[in-house]
């Protein structure tokens, strides 16, 4: 895989993952509002709570596409480690076209949730529901790319490690 590709998505994952940071710092700014509002002002923010949902499968899905990247996901990694090295490499592919079925289907489907929803508005927000859908589509989108990307970057980089040979 080209380097310029790999630092493009090495600074998206980061971008992501900042992103997020940013937006569970803001949710925790948010309920702690509204435990202390509900419990010591008698007065909730009704919106609090839709933005916390919301934001939680923000943060969970663009997050889960992140370590999709990273490989931070969860592994049998003390399984895996003793393979041999070209089954690991060949098992690690198959994770990752697995995780890509999957993300296809997750941004299939969400991509039709989207559409579904768009005419609906939020109880509390003025806001369409399938904005908040929107989320699907583009961790979908984000971890086919990444699992894709990482699945042939690590059977090349070890047959081309490997001066091309598949025996050894």
């Amino acid at each position: 895989m080209p380097k310029l590709v790999m630092n493009i998505l090495d600074r998206l994952e980061r971008f992501i993952t900042f992103a997020t940071a940013v937006m569970m710092i803001i949710l925790s700014a948010l309920i702690c509002w509204q435990v202390f509002s509900r419990y010591v002002l008698n007065a909730s923010p009704f919106w609090i709570e839709e933005i916390s949902v919301i934001s939680l499968m923000w943060i969970g899905l663009l997050g889960a596409a992140a370590c999709v990247w990273t490989e931070s996901h969860m592994s049998l990694e003390l399984v895996v480690s003793r393979l041999p090295e070209t089954v690991r490499i060949w098992l690690r592919a198959a994770t990752d076209i697995v995780i890509g079925v999957f993300a296809f289907f997750l941004c299939e489907r969400g991509i039709f949730l989207v559409q579904r929803t768009m005419g609906g508005t939020l109880s509390s927000l003025p806001l369409a529901v399938g904005y908040t859908y929107l989320v699907l589509p583009i961790a979908g989108g984000l971890m086919i790319v990444f699992a894709a990307i990482r699945a042939i970057a690590g059977v090349t980089r070890f047959y081309a490690g490997r001066g091309g040979r598949r025996n050894g």
